[in-house]
């Protein structure tokens, strides 16, 4: 990974959003969310700018209706993500492909303020890229 930027999710450090550019993958600007698991690999989704919108528009909508208790077994898809809400309990799953990381409402609370701050280092990673790194592109 190149440029990259790490905001963690929860107070424990176990839970990670990370904003860059993969050299592997052709220099894309790339969001990753994270779970660092003790004792073993961490598991980790990666997810396209447009993927990254379509969640940013979800996650305050879904957060106010887990809030009120009105968001039990809702489904919202959008492109190869999907976030689903667990039954009986204050947590949602978001589906990239086959994976998944498991969220619960305050991890919700905080990811859709935090897209602000997120977006914003975005745009200013890659005017860097774009300036500092021509030859890559």
């Amino acid at each position: 990974m190149l440029l990259r930027r790490l905001f963690f999710i929860n107070e424990d450090r176990t839970k990670y959003v990370s904003v860059g550019f993969y050299p592997a993958r052709d220099y894309l600007r790339l969001v990753e969310f994270g779970v660092v698991r003790r004792g073993g690999a961490p598991k980790t989704l990666i997810l396209s700018d447009e993927q990254v919108d379509a969640l940013a528009e979800t996650l305050p909508t879904l957060r106010d209706d887990m809030c009120i208790g009105e968001a039990v077994g809702r489904s919202c898809e959008s492109g190869a993500i999907r976030l689903d809400v667990i039954r009986g309990r204050r947590t949602a799953r978001l589906y990239v492909d086959s994976q998944f990381m498991s969220l619960t409402l305050w991890d919700i609370e905080y990811l859709s303020r935090m897209f602000i701050i997120l977006h914003s280092n975005c745009v200013i990673i890659s005017w860097y890229f774009k300036t500092c790194c021509p030859m890559l592109q």
